[in-house]
């Protein structure tokens, strides 16, 4: 798994994502307006000015999704990620988790990462990364949430 961090040339791919039914749906529950997607991709690249950041995942060239490290209120570096539904079960979105902890190491001693409760294919990537279930809870939107983490070396 190769990550590179987003720039401007990559609004398409990040587009993708976004705008993708099946992947938003255990995200955000629906798809990114147009406005919303623009916003939020102006933070990411603003975000990737700094030492953590959003990531374009490739396997073998392919571009599959992204993955992201941002720093939580807690102090701990949350992971998040998606990938294109093509390449749902076939590995790709374990091998992500772990070039995200890879690029965690030596900058935090936690690792967290959020799921919808009902996304058993998010929580069987995280326990397969070595994540154990922290908290369960009731997010912004009022929808329920886990938080899951992992204590790095």
């Amino acid at each position: 798994m190769k990550l590179e961090k987003f720039t401007e040339t990559d609004r398409a791919l990040y587009e993708t994502l976004v705008f993708n039914e099946d992947v938003m749906r255990m995200n955000l529950g629906r798809t990114f307006t147009p406005e919303e997607a623009e916003r939020f991709f102006d933070a990411v690249l603003e975000a990737n000015a700094g030492t953590l950041g959003f990531y374009k995942a490739y396997v073998d060239g392919t571009y599959v999704g992204m993955g992201a490290l941002e720093r939580s209120e807690s102090g701990a570096i949350e992971i998040e990620y998606l990938l294109l539904p093509q390449f749902w079960n076939r590995g790709y979105g374990t091998a992500l988790v772990r070039a995200l902890l890879n690029l965690a190491e030596g900058r935090t001693d936690t690792v967290a990462a959020i799921t919808d409760p009902a996304n058993v294919y998010s929580k069987r990537i995280l326990d397969k990364a070595g994540f154990s279930l922290v908290k369960r809870f009731v997010n912004d939107d009022g929808d329920p949430a886990e938080r899951y983490e992992k204590n790095l070396p």
